[in-house]
């Protein structure tokens, strides 16, 4: 295999290891010669370590978010609830075509093009609200939007529901 095939992510591991075993045999060369090396020359250079080595220093508790950063947290939390996947149904798993968000009126965006399912081929939507069967796919530059068919599996329980469930 020639390094030209590797792809981006083969290539940042391969650096990652590199770096990784080059800080390695740096500690184990620094650590011998230490040891080798006359009384002289070791007392000067722990010396210096001892007085660079940081300290921790306590920091004071208080507020740490503004109240703009907390109210754009507490946004981010609510649309983490209109998240959605949308998945590729196979006989015995489902395969993640990708995410997006719950728009209502039964359509979902979806933050990358995907393909039109094919003959035979069936596209599960799984939301907070249940998993619905998508009934179509409409392609936009960069996006694909998602219209949900009919329902497969609801997810949220009534209060009603959990109530017969732990009484039987």
């Amino acid at each position: 295999m020639d390094i030209k095939d590797l792809n981006k992510s083969q290539l940042l591991l391969l650096a990652l290891l590199v770096s990784f075993m080059t800080s390695v045999v740096t500690g184990i060369t620094v650590v011998s010669l230490m040891e080798q090396a006359p009384q002289s020359v070791s007392t000067p250079i722990t010396r210096i370590v001892k007085q660079t080595v940081e300290k921790i220093v306590p920091v004071e508790t208080g507020e740490s978010l503004s109240a703009e950063e907390k109210k754009l947290l507490e946004d981010l939390k609510s649309v983490q609830n209109l998240s959605a996947s949308v998945y590729l149904k196979g006989e015995t798993e489902n395969t993640l075509l990708g995410t997006g968000l719950m728009l209502g009126e039964g359509k979902v965006v979806i933050n990358k093009v995907i393909a039109v399912p094919q003959e035979g081929e069936t596209y599960i939507v799984h939301g907070i609200t249940g998993e619905y069967e998508v009934s179509k796919v409409t392609l936009g530059e960069g996006f694909t939007l998602v219209e949900l068919g009919k329902e497969i599996k609801q997810k949220i329980e009534t209060n009603e529901e959990n109530t017969n469930a732990s009484t039987q």
